[in-house]
């Protein structure tokens, strides 16, 4: 029987590659983005699987409650959800910070994640068990000056995650959390252009160094332990990090 599952931040590098994995696998995918453009592309990924492509703001509870019932409806039934959508937000010290920009970077890192359980969750429920994977970060367990907002919301993951782990470990569920370091791809190279806006090529060059492996991880090797963990994963393996940084959080 095929699986069937969502994927939100589905144009971006690491969810276009997780996209391109599953359909390979023969897996069903509703890839969510607010980029129809980069939507638009996905739908020459490669494999057995089916991709539906969805536009939709992942901070929004009645666009989120909406295409993971889409999902549900369309394929009779809904395996997992892997939540990557993100947003920098603003480069600035705290104090310097408008509550605005702490708002939206919640709404979109945080809620997101919130509403992509809260709807899925009886879903797969009613499947007999399934998947969830959140998307971390380094920076779930570690500081960072200047993103207050992003490294709040990812650490809050992290308690989102575990809780739900426990809640609906009984029902079969995994939840899981994957951490990526500093990875090849556009949001990456605003990260650069933010920490250093005066040489943003040092800024990659500096974030690559910062990885044991001396270079950014890319986005398919992010993708890989994504899939694994939605996919493959034994039922034990609930309520984890997963780091795919390059042995930075070794450190």
């Amino acid at each position: 029987m095929s699986k069937n599952v969502v994927v939100t931040g589905a144009g971006g590098g690491m969810g276009s590659a997780t996209v391109r994995l599953l359909v390979e696998r023969g897996v069903n995918v509703l890839a969510v983005d607010r980029d129809a453009d980069a939507l638009g592309r996905l739908t020459a990924a490669d494999g057995p699987g089916e991709v539906v492509v969805r536009t939709a703001d992942v901070g929004d509870a009645g666009d989120v409650e909406a295409f993971v019932a889409d999902a549900a409806r369309r394929w009779d039934g809904l395996d997992g959800i892997f939540n990557i959508a993100a947003i920098l937000g603003e480069f600035a010290p705290i104090a310097d910070s408008t509550n605005e920009g702490f708002d939206e970077v919640l709404r979109v890192n945080l809620k997101s994640v919130w509403y992509g359980m809260k709807y899925a969750i009886p879903h797969l429920i009613a499947r007999g068990g399934g998947s969830i994977v959140n998307t971390g970060s380094y920076l779930s367990w570690h500081g960072c000056e200047l993103l207050g907002p992003y490294n709040a919301a990812k650490h809050a993951i992290v308690g989102l995650t575990r809780t739900a782990a426990i809640e609906y470990g009984a029902h079969n569920i995994r939840v899981n959390v994957i951490c990526p370091g500093s990875m090849d791809t556009a949001m990456n190279d605003d990260t650069a252009a933010g920490f250093r806006p005066d040489d943003p090529q040092e800024g990659l060059r500096e974030l690559a160094a910062s990885a044991v492996t001396g270079r950014l991880t890319a986005p398919e090797e992010a993708a890989a332990v994504g899939v694994f963990l939605l996919l493959d994963a034994p039922v034990q393996m609930t309520g984890t990090l997963v780091p795919v940084d390059g042995g930075r959080s070794a450190r």
